[in-house]
């Protein structure tokens, strides 16, 4: 009886080890076959308070436009793009420009506190934001930051340097030659990059704001950015009644173009070839835009039902040139 209980109980022990070594095994393959997550992932709760949950890397946060010569009376400013994926904490950058010796200098805290901006959105860096939203549209008027000053930044050439935590992640050196060569008066003309895939400093990545933009685009898509590679300009709609009634009471001609800096003149025709508006003469267009014509001719005068033609012309400094002939019906009421 002895020799039976004691080998019951080996059978028991045994049995037990078994079951242990079994875990232990499952453990050991499950380590080999998941990786340890990365101490970059791990929980802020397990993490110092001072150490930040993402760090800004390189090719995050990019310098997207840039006023250096504001009109009298303005102020500079700086638009920044969030090029990431995730959002980011702009009380980890910093704005500043370069001293003599090359280095960074005037560096200036972006936000004293947190702000998140969202992946793909623009934010403008100014110490002055109702002067810029009194002389340019700003689509997104919330995606402002204002500091007490900016960096000195020349009239004439210089360069803009933002850092995270002292560490440069993007650096654009400007210069005034950039603007379109037919701009003869650039104040108030922000200067816009034109991808975000391409180097800061690419020697065709920053153009001229165009007239049709009113010069800048604080908080939203540049003007001069990259749209695509068809070239079109199409009416939304083929009749439209400038009547008043809110309905159809504007023609809009939306435009896309592969180059950038072209120039345009736009002119509606009756259809038996009169002018009788001039939307556009010879003015800097961007990649991708929207015309409207509110029916009036260029006294003034609601136009008369009718067809018309809406030429719209396009060259560059090259001097290729394209042409666009759209027709239309303004429509009324007949008494």
């Amino acid at each position: 009886m002895v020799k039976i209980k004691l080998i019951s109980l080996l059978l028991h022990v045994n049995f037990a080890l078994n079951i242990l070594n079994l875990v232990s095994a499952n453990e050991q393959e499950d380590r080999m076959i998941r990786p340890p997550i990365p101490e970059k992932l791990v929980h802020r709760s397990r993490l110092r308070p001072d150490i930040p949950l993402r760090i800004i890397s390189k090719g995050d946060i990019l310098i997207s436009e840039v006023l250096f010569n504001p009109r009298p009376g303005g102020v500079d400013f700086v638009e920044i793009y969030n090029n990431s994926s995730h959002e980011i904490d702009l009380k980890d950058l910093q704005l500043a420009n370069i001293n003599s010796a090359g280095e960074p200098a005037s560096i200036k805290n972006v936000s004293a506190v947190k702000l998140m901006i969202p992946a793909g959105s623009y934010y403008v860096i100014t110490s002055n934001q109702a002067n810029i939203k009194e002389n340019y549209h700003a689509r997104f008027p919330a995606q402002f930051v204002q500091i007490g000053s900016l960096p000195a930044y020349s009239n004439d050439k210089g360069s803009v340097v933002l850092l995270s935590n002292n560490v440069i992640i993007d650096r654009l050196n400007y210069s005034a030659k950039v603007h379109h060569p037919l701009i003869q008066d650039e104040d108030g003309i922000s200067i816009e990059r034109v991808s975000f895939s391409v180097d800061t400093n690419d020697p065709a990545n920053f153009k001229s704001a165009a007239a049709v933009a009113g010069f800048a685009t604080p908080t939203y898509k540049n003007s001069q950015e990259v749209s695509g590679k068809e070239n079109f300009v199409r009416l939304t709609r083929k009749t439209f009644s400038p009547d008043g009634d809110g309905y159809d009471d504007i023609l809009n001609l939306d435009y896309q173009f592969a180059e950038n800096s072209m120039l345009a003149t736009v002119n509606i025709y009756t259809d038996r070839g009169r002018l009788i508006r001039k939307l556009l003469k010879n003015q800097t267009i961007g990649t991708s835009g929207t015309l409207s014509w509110d029916g009036l001719d260029d006294s003034g005068l609601k136009a008369g039902i009718g067809i018309y033609v809406v030429v719209f012309d396009v060259f560059d400094l090259k001097g290729s040139t394209k042409r666009f002939k759209n027709t239309c019906v303004l429509a009324g009421k007949l008494n």
